[in-house]
């Protein structure tokens, strides 16, 4: 991939709008190749977002709002481990939370508490949750079910999902509504995506191939999307890399950290296609943090078209998701 001038018109391109909200501290984000200030703003003048973000800190534990000038609007440190969460239309926040009644949880950004869904008695372990137009689908783990729910909390069906794992953590991940009311899922501990019918009955099914001298297949599937050509990516979390892969399991197209240094990309994490068809990629920086994006895009042509960096203020995302308006 080069860095050409597509990059500056990409950024060009994006005009999007951002909620006023008081100000935070500081957040540094570079496009690639521009220096960044350091605390005291000295340096190069930083680019502007493309976007609102969200982040989630899965270290610190906490939900930020970053404005297109990479300020912290808004934070928020609930009282347990927050991995993933959802942002609705109208404004709130909805995540799962490892508490002693471990919950899933939803908020406004006045951090008023909207519902609780206590979970303990049904599932052992919740971490992950996605949103399709209206609905909710919570991954849950032991047993493995994905919960269809409305955005009041609503339960609305109980999709079994044929995961073998048996640890409860890693059992299922994120689960995504690909139409025709088939459902894709991803299973962490079995380093594999699965796609299944209305009933939960197997239609598709890609295990990621072993590489590298890392463990497997456990963490080798992060996050999937399904994209416009009928292809699933795969972010291959420990892995370190990307893959498109057809129908048949062959894989058309690879991204790796090879050649991008800059990126430090140890963990390909969260997956977000953007309205313009780019790719959002959260780079999961645990245990590799100080150095590095926190995450990047990539553009249809496949470029690296803008980073995240933030060591003050964020030590590994889980989550980077864009606020399209």
């Amino acid at each position: 991939m080069s860095n050409t001038a597509s990059r500056r018109e990409f950024l060009k391109s994006i005009g999007l709008a951002t909620s006023a909200l008081s100000l935070g501290g500081a957040a540094l984000a570079q496009e690639k190749g521009q220096p960044p200030k350091d605390a005291r703003g000295n340096g190069a003048q930083l680019q502007e977002h493309p976007y609102e973000l969200m982040i989630c800190d899965y270290v610190r534990f906490k939900l930020s709002r970053v404005d297109k000038r990479g300020k912290i609007i808004w934070e928020h440190s609930p009282e347990g481990k927050v991995w993933d969460f959802v942002m609705t239309d109208d404004n709130k926040l909805i995540y799962p939370i490892i508490t002693d009644k471990q919950e899933v949880r939803c908020i406004d950004f006045q951090k008023n508490l909207k519902w609780s869904w206590h979970y303990a008695n049904e599932f052992r372990e919740i971490i992950n949750i996605t949103k399709h137009q209206s609905q909710l689908i919570v991954s849950g783990q032991k047993p493995p079910q994905a919960i269809l729910m409305n955005l009041d909390g609503t339960i609305q069906k109980r999709l079994p999902i044929p995961a073998r794992y048996k640890h409860h953590h890693g059992q299922l991940g994120n689960v995504y509504h690909v139409g025709n009311k088939h459902y894709l899922a991803q299973l962490w501990g079995e380093g594999t995506v699965l796609e299944v019918d209305k009933k939960g009955k197997e239609v598709w099914r890609y295990q990621v191939p072993k590489a590298g001298k890392g463990g497997y297949p456990a963490g080798t599937v992060q996050d999937v999307l399904r994209l416009d050509n009928g292809n699933t990516l795969v972010a291959c979390g420990t892995q370190a890399r990307l893959l498109e892969v057809d129908r048949s399991g062959k894989i058309v197209w690879e991204f790796t950290g090879k050649g991008h240094p800059e990126l430090n990309f140890t963990n390909a994490c969260n997956l977000q296609k953007l309205k313009d068809g780019s790719i959002l990629v959260t780079n999961f920086l645990r245990g590799n943090s100080g150095r590095g994006a926190h995450a990047f895009i990539l553009s249809n042509e496949k470029e690296i078209t803008w980073t995240l960096t933030d060591h003050k203020n964020f030590t590994a995302a889980s989550q980077v998701w864009a606020i399209e308006q």
